[in-house]
C-alpha cells in the first residue's frame, strides 16, 4: 500500500455568495486520502460535501487553501491543469450520465476519450473487458434505456475504472437505487478499487453502505471529524488473533494435526495481514488522536506477532513428535502459560484498566506468578538425563520469551 496521499487538502476554505449573502461552506478543513482506501463524507444538506468534492476533482476552482492530486498542485491552476488532473479521475454521480444514443459499450468507451495513445481496437478491447467485470458482458450493446437502474449505474462504474484513474469520486452512487442494488454498487466499487489501488472518496447519506469505508469524514458547519474505521477493524483482527492463540495449547494437546497446521497457517497469515496494515496507516498522515491510535495498534501488532511465534515454539517443545518426558515443572509452565494466554485474550478484549493492569502485573519479572514458578522450578528433581534437562531449559528460556512479549502487549494496548 501507498503511504504517500494521491489527495492533499490542507487548510480548504470556501464561500458561496458575496457581502451579507456569503456563506462559507468550508472552513479550514484539512484532509488526505490514500490509494487502495475508501473515504465516506457524510453530512448534513449544505455541509459542503459535494463542494469538497467538486474541488478535489478540479471541477471548481479554489478560493483559499490547497489541494494536490496525484501530485498536481489546483491552487491558482490554469483551465490546462484542470484538465490534466481530471484524467487521474473516474467520476461517479448520482444520476449516471449515460447517453441514451450510445450502446452500453460504447458509453464505456467513452470514459477513455481524453486518454493519449490508445487506439479505437484498444478501447473497445478494454471496454469489452470492464463490462466482463462488473457483469455486464452479454448488455454490451444494448441501450441505456434497456437496463435497469442497478445496471445502468454498474456502466456508470465501467465507465469511471476503465480509464484506471488513481482517484474514484462518487456522488450520491446509491442514492437512486434500491437496498441490494446499492450494495452491489458499492461492493463492486470496492473490489475493483483494491484491485487497482484506486483511492475512493464517496459522498454519501445512505447508512447502509458505512461499513466498506476504511475513514469517514463528517462534515457539519464547515469543519470535519473524522473516524477511522480500518483501526476499528484491524484492533478487532488482532483481539480474535488472540484468542485464537489462547486456544493453542489445547491445540496442541488434543486437536488434529490436520486442524493444528490449518488454524497455525492461517492466524500468521492474519497476523501478518493485520501488521502491514497497522503499519501503513501509522506512517499516513492523521488527525492527532487517530494518529496516536494508529501507533498503539501498529506497536500492539507486532507484539502480537512475536507472541504467537513464541507461544507456537513453546508448544512444539512441550508437544513434540517423539520425545523424552519433561519434569514435572514443565507442566506447571504449560499451564501457567495456558492461563496468561485466556488472561491476555480477555483483557483485550474488554479493554479494562483493570484487566490489563492484571495482566501487567502477572507478567512483570518481579510478579507473583513469575516468582512463584522460580521456586517451582527451583524444586524440579535433578537427576534428569541430560536430554530432558536441556529440553527443559529451552523450554523455559522460550516461556519467558512469551511472557516478555505478553508484557509489551499490555504495555502498548490502549482503548481507541
Amino acid at each position: 500500500m501507498n503511504n504517500e496521499p494521491v489527495i492533499a487538502i490542507d487548510n480548504l476554505s470556501h464561500t458561496f455568495g458575496v457581502g451579507e449573502a456569503a456563506r462559507r461552506v468550508l472552513k479550514s478543513v484539512t484532509a488526505h486520502f490514500y490509494p487502495g482506501e475508501i473515504v465516506i463524507v457524510m453530512g448534513p444538506s449544505g455541509a459542503g460535501k459535494t463542494t469538497m468534492l467538486t474541488l478535489a476533482g478540479a471541477l471548481r476552482s479554489l478560493q483559499e487553501g490547497g489541494i494536490q492530486v496525484a501530485g498536481l498542485e489546483l491552487k491558482g491552476a490554469t483551465a490546462r491543469r484542470h484538465l490534466e488532473t481530471r484524467r487521474h479521475i473516474g467520476y461517479i454521480f448520482q444520476h449516471h450520465n449515460l447517453l441514451e444514443s450510445l450502446t452500453v459499450r460504447e458509453n464505456v468507451q467513452m470514459g477513455m476519450d481524453h486518454l493519449s495513445g490508445i487506439t479505437v481496437h484498444e478501447s473497445r478491447r478494454r471496454a469489452m473487458e470492464m463490462l466482463e467485470r462488473v457483469g455486464l458482458a452479454e448488455h454490451m450493446d444494448k441501450h441505456p434505456s434497456e437496463l435497469s437502474g442497478g445496471q445502468r449505474q454498474r456502466v456508470a462504474v465501467a465507465r469511471a475504472l476503465v480509464r484506471e484513474p488513481s482517484i474514484i469520486l462518487a456522488d450520491e452512487p446509491t442514492a437512486a437505487l434500491d437496498s441490494q442494488s446499492g450494495r452491489e454498487i458499492v461492493t463492486l466499487l470496492q473490489k475493483l478499487a483494491r484491485e487497482q489501488s484506486c483511492a475512493i472518496l464517496l459522498v454519501t447519506h445512505d447508512n447502509r453502505i458505512l461499513d466498506i469505508a476504511d475513514r469517514i469524514l463528517t462534515l457539519e458547519d464547515g469543519c470535519i471529524e473524522e473516524n477511522h474505521c480500518a483501526l476499528d477493524r484491524i484492533r478487532t483482527g488482532l483481539i480474535e488473533a488472540m484468542r485464537v492463540i489462547a486456544r493453542y495449547p489445547a491445540l496442541y494437546r488434543t486437536g488434529r494435526p490436520d486442524e493444528r497446521e490449518t488454524t497455525l497457517r492461517e492466524t500468521a497469515e492474519q497476523l501478518t495481514a493485520w501488521r502491514q496494515s497497522a503499519s501503513t496507516i501509522a506512517t499516513r498522515k492523521l488527525n492527532p488522536n487517530l494518529q496516536r491510535d494508529s501507533v498503539y495498534l501498529d506497536t500492539a501488532a507486532e507484539q502480537l506477532h512475536h507472541t504467537e511465534s513464541a507461544v507456537r515454539q513453546f508448544m512444539e517443545l512441550f508437544v513434540p513428535m517423539d520425545g523424552p518426558d519433561l519434569p514435572p515443572s514443565g507442566d506447571a509452565l504449560f499451564q501457567s502459560l495456558e492461563f496468561l494466554l485466556m488472561t491476555a485474550a480477555d483483557a483485550l478484549a474488554t479493554g479494562e484498566a483493570d484487566e490489563l493492569d492484571h495482566l501487567l502485573r502477572l507478567t512483570s519479572d518481579r510478579g507473583e506468578m513469575m516468582e512463584a514458578l522460580r521456586t517451582r522450578n527451583g524444586e524440579g528433581p535433578l537427576n534428569q538425563n541430560a536430554e530432558v534437562m536441556n529440553r527443559f531449559f529451552d523450554l523455559t528460556v522460550v516461556f519467558a520469551r512469551a511472557v516478555f512479549f505478553l508484557h509489551e502487549l499490555a504495555s502498548c494496548w490502549k482503548p481507541c
